[in-house]
């Protein structure tokens, strides 16, 4: 519209008209904001605590740089029976051969992982709310709670993921979930990702296992039913490659250091004698030590010895190498909201993002066919599950795309609920500029036009369905149409916009027909 300027003189003057007219800008569709524990939370420019802020973070490295890294789960060491028994090995009196289970003895935590493998997986930016250090012992409801409260004012983000939620069981567990489940109902600007509770437990990974996840996972979000369409869950748990063997050391081993120790110390006997045993056995003894030193070794001194008798003992090798398999176990959560990026960048929002392999992966915990998944994908209340599949030549890709609200016709599939977030958020972010803009024909035509050249370019992408712009969305904005008198008297610009979505095709059937011979 022409720019207004006051002439002081009579004469002849330009009036100025804007190049661009007003335009909308999409919104960014792929942010995650992780919440869960971290080896710290500082800024290394200031020191300056970041415990309960949600962070920019850009990379992994700039992770580790503002959080540290990840968690060294504790393990056990003990004889098992044969059928449960991860390695075998002489028994330190040298008699025979033994059997050895490696078990997790301390608290876990998820969230770097989770990290590690949205970025895997074609992840980006993100923001990371740390709700305490490692040191403060295992997974609270508490911290939880309050790391979520932390992201209620955070503008930018587009999906919650809170990893560590699913370590959390029974009411503990529902209260976390149910509330990220509100809190993406009532801002409408993002959707809660969510893990079935115990995923990363042994237990749950048969497929009895699977459906006791879900029939608790049911009970935890029925007090959220009015937001199922903002939430979408993913099982199993997924094996991944992530972990390595040199992420691993002995100091995960101290909880039962005698064991360990009398099983090393007898493959040394085996493999050395003389000052190479004595040098072995003395590596030993400063690694697993009667009574705690005075000064805990450094980090470097721990990787050093750690080498040293990696080298020196293969069996020390087998025993840190089954710690980083299991430690391997991550909850899905993670990995889908690198593989959400990965197809908004690669395809848009509109399409499902499913169908992708997902990198870093082996394998799911549980393997379900068809008729296994169907429990999950169409269940009798509509909460869906969507269920991580392993196929031959393709490795393990996510075979579902729906949320919670599976039984409504509007919200059934994730891309639809995604891109009405995408539009309504656009849109009302470009609006702002109207706000104090007169409330006439003006005004409503510039609008008017200015949301109908977005859809339409949104159109053109294929995120619309129609033959043509005007079969795929309608925009309304004026007197008689939208609004009353009485709503411009108070102050009220309504704006009406209809959108046709594009759903997929989720379900395609073959038919065949045999022609006889002769026939």
């Amino acid at each position: 519209m022409p720019k207004p300027i006051n002439h002081p003189t009579p004469g002849v003057y330009v009036t100025e008209r804007s190049a661009f007219p007003p335009s909308i800008v999409g919104v960014q569709t792929a942010i995650p904001i992780f919440i869960g524990y971290t080896e710290s939370a500082h800024d290394p420019a200031t020191q300056k605590a970041l415990h309960g802020q949600a962070v920019a973070v850009g990379s992994l490295g700039d992770y580790t740089t503002y959080f540290g890294g990840a968690y060294l789960q504790p393990f056990d060491v003990a004889p098992s029976p044969a059928g449960t028994a991860d390695f075998q090995a002489p028994p330190p009196n040298g008699q025979g051969t033994a059997y050895y289970a490696v078990s997790p003895s301390g608290p876990r935590f998820n969230l770097y992982l989770a990290i590690q493998a949205f970025y895997a997986n074609g992840g980006a930016n993100c923001y990371v709310v740390s709700v305490a250090d490692y040191s403060q012992g295992g997974v609270s409801k508490d911290a939880l709670l309050a790391g979520l409260q932390a992201t209620d004012t955070q503008v930018g983000p587009t999906m919650t993921v809170v990893p560590d939620a699913c370590l959390l069981a029974g009411a503990d567990y529902g209260a976390v979930v149910t509330a990220m489940l509100t809190q993406a109902a009532t801002l409408q600007d993002r959707m809660a990702m969510l893990d079935l509770p115990g995923a990363v437990d042994p237990a749950s990974w048969t497929a009895d296992g699977l459906a006791a996840q879900r029939d608790a996972f049911y009970s935890a979000i029925a007090p959220a039913s009015d937001a199922f369409s903002y939430g979408a869950a993913y099982a199993p748990a997924l094996r991944t490659s992530l972990v390595t063997a040199g992420d691993v050391d002995y100091t995960c081993l101290q909880g039962s250091a005698a064991v360990v120790l009398g099983l090393l110390n007898q493959e040394a006997s085996t493999l050395y004698t003389g000052a190479k045993l004595a040098e072995v056995q003395a590596q030993l003894a400063a690694a697993f030590p009667e009574t705690p030193p005075a000064t805990a070794p450094s980090a470097s001194q721990i990787s050093a010895t750690n080498q040293a008798l990696l080298s020196a003992l293969p069996l020390l090798g087998t025993i840190e190498g089954i710690v980083a398999q299991k430690l391997n176990v991550a909850p899905p959560s993670g990995i889908m909201a690198g593989i959400w990026t990965a197809s908004d960048t690669n395809h848009g929002v509109w399409l499902a993002p499913a169908n992708m392999a997902l990198a870093g992966v082996t394998a799911p915990t549980v393997i379900l066919n068809d008729a296994q998944q169907g429990d999950y994908n169409v269940p009798l209340n509509g909460n869906a599950i969507n269920i991580l599949r392993a196929f031959v030549n393709r490795g393990t890709v996510p075979w579902g795309a729906r949320t919670l609200d599976g039984n409504s016709n509007d919200y059934r599939y994730i891309q639809v609920r995604r891109t009405l977030i995408y539009v309504e958020q656009s849109i009302k972010t470009a609006l702002q500029q109207f706000v104090f803009a007169p409330n006439d024909g003006q005004t409503w035509v510039t609008v008017t036009a200015m949301i109908s050249k977005f859809l339409t370019g949104l159109w053109s992408q294929g995120g619309l369905m129609g033959d043509k712009a005007s079969d795929a969305f309608s925009v309304q904005c004026g007197l008689g149409t939208t609004m009353t008198a009485q709503d411009i008297l108070n102050g009220y610009m309504i704006v009406s916009v209809t959108l046709q979505l594009v759903h997929p095709a989720e379900f395609i059937e073959l038919t065949f027909k045999q022609i006889m011979q002769g026939a």
